[in-house]
């Protein structure tokens, strides 16, 4: 992240202003491996607490996991309730999670995840269908007590527009900058006041729209590349459309068969010529001598 000094001590800035603001929050046990993962995918882009009634309700209308797992997702999402986001999404997410995890261990469980080391867990959550990395973090923060930061898009949103990292930065690019510069033993306690930071200002932000929120604005040297491949494509249209009219330049044998025709051409014309005039000259060679005759017929008549 560039000025990564700079946006460093502004996170410090925000953890310890949130601190003082909320205090410290009490640490609670660590959670089953496969409920957290379905929490940290409920969680993304709405509150914790309004996470934990979906999967209440959910609880309570499903027998199991396994009965999660073979719900159809449009069914699913109606458990949901109105109004939460990127409902579609999470259901099928939830879904795809919990096949790939009964297809790979032939059982809905992820307690030997414990037994592992913090970034083999990870890898092995990352690499699931419908795990993301701000579902991993979640497991490895809530569930086997590792060192990670879930940031999803409300979180990265509002972390920009509060100036507090770089505006170009994506929401894996700053989870890995929170990581390196919030200890270990810190990170939970900046998760949840970071979340509850997030909350005051989510009623004002359109969350369904964060998709095109978080687009970027293209740099500057982009803007300058983007505008010359844009001039560069529109001469290449100009060029197709109108193609100049030349003609086609010959070459080798054919080149030399233009030039001796040419040749021949620019002969037969010359000796055109000389034979037109050598015929004009012959035709007015009579008329002068007659001319002459008759002058000097006259000359002797004017004598006489």
């Amino acid at each position: 992240m560039k000025h990564g000094s700079e946006y460093a001590k502004r996170v410090k800035r925000l953890f310890n202003r949130l601190l003082r603001k909320y205090g410290r929050p009490a640490e609670a046990e660590l959670t089953d491996p496969i409920e957290q993962l379905v929490l940290g995918i409920l969680s993304q882009c709405t509150s914790a607490a309004k996470a934990r009634t979906v999967y209440r309700k959910l609880c309570d209308n499903m027998v199991d996991l396994n009965e999660l797992r073979v719900t159809p997702p449009i069914e699913l999402m109606q458990l949901f309730g109105s109004g939460f986001s990127f409902a579609r999404m999470k259901a099928q997410r939830i879904v795809d999670a919990l096949n790939a995890i009964r297809k790979r261990q032939d059982t809905l469980d992820l307690s030997f995840l414990k037994q592992r080391g913090r970034r083999e867990a990870r890898s092995y959550l990352e690499s699931l269908d419908g795990v993301d990395k701000t579902a991993a973090a979640s497991v490895i923060l809530y569930s086997l007590g590792g060192h990670a930061i879930p940031i999803d898009d409300l979180k990265l949103y509002v972390l920009r527009k509060e100036e507090i990292i770089d505006e170009h930065a994506d929401a894996a690019e700053v989870q890995a900058f929170l990581e390196r510069h919030i200890s270990a033993k810190n990170a939970r306690t900046f998760t949840e006041l970071l979340d509850r930071f997030v909350s005051t200002k989510a009623a004002r932000i359109p969350v369904n729209k964060l998709p095109e929120l978080l687009s970027p604005p293209p740099e500057p040297a982009k803007e300058v590349a983007l505008a010359e491949t844009s001039d560069k494509s529109s001469a290449e249209k100009s060029a197709r459309k109108k193609p100049p009219v030349f003609a086609k330049k010959k070459t080798g044998a054919a080149s030399q068969a233009t030039s001796t025709r040419k040749v021949k051409k620019d002969k037969k014309s010359a000796a055109k010529r000389a034979t037109t005039a050598k015929a004009k000259r012959v035709q007015s060679s009579p008329k002068k001598k007659k001319v002459k005759k008759q002058s000097s017929k006259h000359a002797s008549r004017k004598a006489k």
